[in-house]
């Protein structure tokens, strides 16, 4: 997406971003802290990017990006739930589904009652 100053390029994975918004603080909700943005690619948000003057910067970046994720050198991982999650994860879905077909079944037995 090519802004006022540059194409604005995602500083994770070097994909390209979407202004989403401007944000409000949650300690001081009236403050405004900053643009929002969002990559498409690896589905960061936040308000820190970069911003490139043209195409062949951004594909720079890229190959960059792409050559230090090849060899191993990325500190940054993308988001990925815990695996020792799922477990919890699966059985609260069970409980809402569960839900969904107890609670009503209930409530017409005690309108039939």
């Amino acid at each position: 997406m090519k802004g006022i100053y540059g194409i604005k390029v995602c500083p994770f994975c070097g994909g390209t971003v979407e202004y989403a918004g401007i944000t409000a603080g949650h300690i001081f909700p009236e403050a405004h802290t900053g643009q929002m943005y969002l990559c498409k690619r690896c589905g960061y948000q936040g308000s820190f990017i970069l911003e490139a003057d043209d195409l062949k910067e951004v594909k720079e970046i890229e190959d960059e990006f792409q050559r230090i994720k090849v060899e191993g050198k990325s500190k940054i991982a993308t988001f990925r739930f815990p695996d020792d999650w799922k477990w919890f994860w699966r059985i609260i879905l069970v409980l809402v589904v569960i839900m969904w077909i107890l609670l009503p079944a209930v409530f017409l037995f005690k309108m039939l009652a």
